[in-house]
Parts: C-alpha cells; sequence; structure tokens
C-alpha cells in the first residue's frame, strides 16, 4: 500500500496561528505530531493533528484523545496545554517532554540496571495509578510511549486511553501486540490490568534488552499473539544479571490470568518496593521513607476532574 500523506512543512513554516513548525516526531495511521515553537508561550511544543486528507474520524479521535488528557494531571503524564480543535486546521498542543524514549535507551546502552527497572517501574505505576483512579486504562504502555525527561519517566500518547469497563471501538484490537495483555488480544472491556501487564512487558524489556513477547506477522494466534500461549521465560533466563526479586515482580504483572496480577496499580508499588536493593541509597528511594507506612493507603489521584463516564463503542 502507498503511504499515508504527511505534511510537508520546513522549519520556521507556520503550521496554524501562533505555532512554528520545527520537525516531525511521529506519526500514525491517522495523526501526526510536530515540534513547534510557540510564540505565545516562547517554548518547544507538541503539535498533534489530523494527516492530510483526514477527515471526521481523525478529528474525532483527537476530541476523545483531549477529553481524556484533560481529566488527568501528573508529572508522570505529558500535559494537554490547548484544544483547538475548532480551528480551520483542527489541532492539540502538548508540553514538549524533551528526551529519548525507553526504546533509545535499550538501542544506545542496551539492559537498565535492576535499580533503574525499578525507579522507573515504580514512577509509571504511579502514573498509571493516577490514571486509573481518573477510571481511566491507557492501554498502549510501551517503551517508545515512555519519554526520558531529565531520567524521569512520562508516559506520552494518549491515543488509545479509554474509560475503564468500556469495549474496543468497534470491536476491534487495539493497542501495540508485544505489549498487549491476553484479555486485550480477547477484545475484552478496558481494564486497570492491560496497563500492569504492559508494564511488566516494559519491565522485561528494560531488565532483559529483549521484548517478552516477540509476534510473528502471520500464522495461529499463538504465533501472532504468543501471549495467548503463556508467560515467556523468566527474566533472569535472559539476563543472568537480573536478581530473584526482580524476576518475581515482573512474572507477577506477566501472569496470563489477570486475577493473578496486582489487581490495582497501588499494589504494584510495594510489589516493586520490596525488590529494592536493601543497601539501596536514601537517593535512590522515590519517597522518603517516613511516607512508606501510607502506601497502603494510596489508590491513585481522585483530585482532579471526575472520572469519565464509560460510552458504547
Amino acid at each position: 500500500m502507498p503511504p499515508e500523506p504527511s505534511w510537508s512543512w520546513s522549519p520556521g513554516d507556520e503550521l496554524a496561528p501562533g505555532l512554528l513548525a520545527w520537525a516531525l516526531l511521529g506519526d500514525g495511521r491517522r495523526c501526526e505530531t510536530w515540534l513547534a515553537w510557540d510564540l505565545g508561550r516562547w517554548c518547544p511544543v507538541a503539535v498533534k493533528l489530523p494527516r492530510p486528507g483526514q477527515g471526521a474520524r481523525a478529528v474525532a479521535a483527537l476530541a476523545r484523545e483531549a477529553e481524556v488528557a484533560a481529566a488527568v494531571a501528573h508529572p508522570g503524564i505529558r500535559r494537554l496545554l490547548d484544544d483547538r480543535l475548532d480551528r480551520p486546521l483542527p489541532h492539540l498542543v502538548f508540553e514538549y517532554v524533551e528526551g529519548p524514549t525507553l526504546d533509545d535507551a535499550l538501542a544506545d546502552d542496551g539492559p537498565f540496571h535492576p535499580l533503574d527497572v525499578l525507579l522507573v517501574g515504580m514512577q509509571l505505576a504511579a502514573a498509571l495509578g493516577h490514571l486509573h483512579g481518573r477510571g481511566l486504562a491507557h492501554l498502549d504502555v510501551k517503551p517508545g510511549n515512555v519519554v526520558l525527561c531529565d531520567g524521569r519517566p512520562v508516559l506520552i500518547d494518549l491515543g488509545l486511553a479509554r474509560p475503564v469497563g468500556e469495549p474496543p471501538a468497534g470491536g476491534q484490537r487495539r493497542g501495540s501486540p508485544p505489549w498487549m495483555a491476553p484479555e486485550q488480544v480477547r477484545r475484552l472491556p478496558a481494564s486497570p490490568g492491560m496497563d500492569l501487564f504492559a508494564l511488566g512487558a516494559v519491565l522485561f524489556e528494560l531488565a532483559t534488552g529483549t521484548q517478552a513477547f516477540d509476534p510473528a506477522d502471520d500464522g495461529p494466534a499463538e504465533r501472532r499473539w504468543p501471549q495467548l500461549a503463556g508467560p515467556p521465560p523468566p527474566a533472569s533466563g535472559r539476563n543472568h544479571e537480573v536478581p530473584a526479586a526482580l524476576d518475581r515482580a515482573i512474572a507477577t504483572l506477566l501472569a496470563p490470568d489477570p486475577a493473578d496480577r496486582p489487581a490495582t496499580a497501588s499494589q504494584v508499588l510495594p510489589l516493586l518496593a520490596e525488590a529494592m536493593p536493601v543497601n539501596a541509597a536514601e537517593e535512590d528511594r522515590l519517597w522518603p521513607i517516613w511516607a512508606t507506612g501510607r502506601l497502603g493507603a494510596w489508590q491513585g489521584s481522585t483530585t482532579a476532574r471526575p472520572p469519565l463516564a464509560s460510552r458504547p463503542a
């Protein structure tokens, strides 16, 4: 099939009033994301807009993403700055999160140190807990959707996020195959457990430098969707430097049956915290030791807007 048409702005071209194109950051089937210079804020921003020739369905997808992004407010999730879907060229303006993605970091440096795997995992779990506390599931947690901004992981791209309990639109599979939970492959309604499985797949990849699941392009379902055939081998089988406690935590997140995984992101934090080396320095910990006793009460933030209501597909 011929490639989808793409915008061809040069640096300095005006892609919308007050926004000067800088570089293409990423593209999908219906939308593109551009790095732009915001003349009003005098800073770089990320602008997401329909690809050329895409119509109402692309705008509707952006409207859905805007609704989700407006409902969350967490340092571990990229912020929406402006909803400009009523403009001649509809677009959304997001903060620009500068840094390599986890994909980039793996390609450049190989597997992460076990302590760094745990620190990334705990910070992503906190961000997911906030999202789930708003009644939402991300549904596309993967290394390419996590940016390391000054070493801090930030989730980007809420384009597939849906209210918990909502079935996939049109009954179609939505997500990125190597990181999809078995129940997501089976097209079940959105759930936090899908994100926690994906988190386990991301941590497996960080710990080993290889994907937990390697889908084939064709063949029987178990080849195209290997997560349907059962759990992957232990992470320590691919990298002997993975400590046993981290190995167990990753395996728990990757349990094929969601009932065998942590039920909430608030249960993931102590799971990963227990895998922290006993001699970890105070500066390596994400929260003060005196706050640990309150961890059991944490259920994700509910201080933003009310959760989005689940809607039929």
